[in-house]
């Protein structure tokens, strides 16, 4: 492989570019391993948040990748989705992509919150009318005061189903009091952020970050990581996943 392609993609690679890299994978022809190609076009589906295609890519590369480095830790493609998420939003974070950061967010925490509360009531979605994107998912109240759940029968509660009023449900639930506090906190910092870039019109920086919320975007990060890992998401802080895949790549130039 040509010295120059080989560090454009180990550049690309720490800038966690993977379909870049592949792109360039790609150019360097029969100079380059095809197990190389295979994994960067996986981490590229991911970066894309296309986990069922990276699971599926994990059945080809599965041999020629290194025992200590394993592509997907969850073989519920829902667990894998969630993690693939913080994995996203912490390489934002080690790009300095703040803004993106806090712009992507809301999904994260949203997913993690009903999964908080899935481990007091498995079948909440039944209680949910699911409006398919076409606006926000409401509370289905007539069908939760004949439920078998003495604290869906008394939830009272703003209609829409958003990060606010699932708050106000975990708060109810029997979970532990640092769970609770965690997603009151995690929708504090959320709802704080919001008007700031919503009516961007100075830099938004780690700075001015702390000066809004008074806590810094990896205190941000350590809640979700913290509340995923409560319902049962693995997730490795260091080394962190994309760098492990780097070290891989970097065997295979």
């Amino acid at each position: 492989m040509k010295l120059d392609i080989k560090e454009a993609i180990r550049f690309a690679a720490s800038r966690y570019d993977y379909a870049y890299a592949c792109q360039l994978a790609e150019q360097g022809g029969s100079s380059v391993q095809s197990e190389l190609v295979r994994l960067l076009a996986a981490l590229a589906e991911r970066r894309e948040l296309n986990i069922h295609s990276m699971m599926q890519l994990e059945l080809e590369i599965a041999g020629p990748v290194p025992a200590n480095f394993q592509l997907f830790c969850h073989e519920d493609e829902a667990d894998e989705q969630l993690a693939n998420y913080l994995y996203d939003l912490e390489a934002k974070l080690r790009n300095e992509q703040l803004i993106d950061f806090i712009r992507a967010v809301s999904p994260a925490i949203y997913r993690i919150f009903m999964r908080l509360i899935r481990l007091e009531i498995p079948d909440i979605d039944r209680y949910i009318h699911n409006a398919r994107e076409a606006s926000y998912d409401r509370w289905k109240f007539e069908q939760m005061r004949g439920s078998a759940y003495p604290v869906l029968q008394t939830f009272r509660s703003e209609s829409t189903v958003s990060s606010s009023s699932l708050t106000e449900l975990i708060c109810q639930l029997d979970l532990s009091e640092s769970v609770k506090e965690g997603a009151r906190e995690l929708r504090e910092l959320e709802k704080s952020v919001r008007n700031p870039l919503a009516h961007l019109i100075k830099p938004f920086d780690e700075a001015e970050l702390h000066r809004t919320t008074g806590f810094s975007s990896q205190h941000f990060m350590d809640l979700l990581v913290e509340l995923a890992q409560e319902t049962g998401i693995v997730y490795q802080r260091e080394p962190f996943y994309f760098d492990r895949a780097n070290a891989v790549i970097e065997s295979l130039l």
